[in-house]
């Protein structure tokens, strides 16, 4: 998964050809019992699908992909139980309960960049589905190479692509204070603008008490690409040693954010503003790091152009070409030991068909690139769309805690972040990455989940 195609090539769509490198366009017509858009044979009578997720509820998604499903599949019922936990690894917990008490649905989602997919595999709590595919005659090039293989663990297919993007890889920018400083803004779908340029913006678009020119929450998702602007990484690719101590080009990375934030104090204290990417889109907020999903719903939130126009910054080409991303997905899953595998299946083909992944996105909010039919009709949809694609290109792949302790090793970063980065109690650079290292290092050790 390492070779890089060309822009062409990734958006050849036309005809379903497929695509050679990482990134596979759709190379033959969907399965007959994808989407249940065609051929779908009958199911048997009084049949009852549980559909335990915390993936779009309230946004009528899940209701109409029911119903659509329903239109084809008269005798199958699909029980939705929305899963409402505070966090998303609240409700990874509450699903463990449930499987632990007989009680889990027999559709779940256990996703590979929340570092549960493996955990959930190993404890034997969702089921392979090779054997379902090869029955349905499922084309597995529907979907984009990259967000397949997170579906796969010891050569065996666990899984079918939910959400996919190249993770907290941009600054959500809005272009009305950059004109009004008079700044021009880079080609949004460039990697020219070096981290101290960044920088000197954060500081010079700061306005005490009115706006800040930058913003990044401390956690996995920035830390893990931060170190790799400057060619490093948070954890090595095995997912058992952190190495922010052993490279200086690590060290180099957080000092970056540290003066930004200890130092000058131009950053938003961790914690003291409720939501970033909503202060971000009232205007409080210059640029806030973050991913694709975000400018697309900046965009689509901000109606007055007075206060708020979308643009994007990427961070700098790395020295081995590739951009500084962290390729994450999620997954669709059927519970092991269900009484109705097939049907479990036609249900998940259904919610990832085309239809069903392209509204996943615009309906349910979800950042879904995982498809090229999909990202094709979304740009069509609305170009902004195309600014995502660099980063699909040639992004780097999510390293994994080898132990599964997704929920440990967020929280360590979170907390042990905040701790670093907080200028209200400053702790020593030093002190604080050291800190912050031996609380991931200390997750890294302990024993699989």
């Amino acid at each position: 998964m390492s070779k890089h195609i060309s822009r062409r090539n990734f958006l050849q769509i036309s005809g379903f050809a497929a695509a050679a490198g990482v990134l596979a366009a759709c190379a033959a017509p969907a399965s007959p019992q994808a989407g249940g858009e065609s051929g779908a044979a009958p199911a048997a009578s009084g049949i009852n699908l549980k559909w335990d997720t915390f993936r779009a509820p309230g946004t009528g998604w899940n209701e109409e992909r029911i119903e659509s499903f329903k239109e084809v599949n008269p005798d199958v019922t699909i029980e939705f139980r929305p899963l409402t936990g505070s966090s998303q690894q609240d409700n990874y917990g509450k699903m463990y309960a449930q499987h632990a008490a007989g009680d889990l649905g027999d559709i779940c989602a256990f996703d590979p960049s929340h570092f549960h997919f493996w955990r959930a595999i190993d404890k034997q709590i969702i089921m392979p589905l090779d054997d379902l595919a090869e029955a349905a005659d499922t084309d597995l090039t529907q979907w984009f190479d990259r967000f397949m293989a997170l579906q796969y663990r010891n050569g065996n297919l666990y899984g079918l692509p939910s959400w996919g993007w190249a993770g907290w890889d941009t600054l959500v920018t809005n272009a009305v204070h950059f004109r009004e400083a008079g700044i021009e803004l880079p080609d949004p779908v460039g990697h020219e603008t070096s981290m101290d340029t960044i920088g000197e913006w954060a500081r010079q678009l700061y306005s005490e008490g009115e706006r800040f020119g930058l913003s990044v929450g401390p956690g996995e998702t920035s830390f893990a690409v931060l170190p790799r602007i400057w060619n490093s990484d948070l954890i090595n690719e095995d997912g058992t040693q952190c190495v922010i101590l052993d490279d200086p080009n690590a060290q180099a990375a957080f000092r970056w954010l540290y003066d930004l934030s200890v130092t000058d104090k131009v950053l938003p204290a961790p914690g003291s503003v409720e939501n970033l990417a909503t202060a971000n889109k009232e205007g409080l907020i210059t640029m806030n790091w973050s991913g694709s999903l975000d400018v697309r719903n900046f965009k689509r939130d901000v109606t007055d152009h007075a206060i708020g126009e979308a643009a994007q910054i990427l961070f700098p080409t790395r020295e081995d070409g590739k951009f500084p991303t962290q390729i994450r997905g999620g997954t669709w899953n059927i519970l092991n030991g269900t009484a109705h595998p097939t049907e479990a299946f036609q249900f998940l083909e259904h919610i990832t068909s085309t239809e069903g992944c392209y509204s996943f996105n615009l309906v349910g909010g979800q950042g879904a690139f995982v498809r090229p039919d999909v990202l094709q009709r979304l740009i069509e949809n609305d170009p902004i769309h195309e600014w995502f694609v660099p980063n699909l290109e040639n992004g780097i792949e999510a390293y994994a805690p080898a132990n599964s302790r997704g929920r440990e090793y967020t929280d360590a970063c979170a907390q042990y972040g905040a701790l670093l980065l907080d200028p209200t109690q400053p702790v020593e650079f030093e002190q604080g990455l050291q800190d912050l290292h031996d609380a991931i290092q200390a997750v890294l050790d302990l024993d699989p989940a």
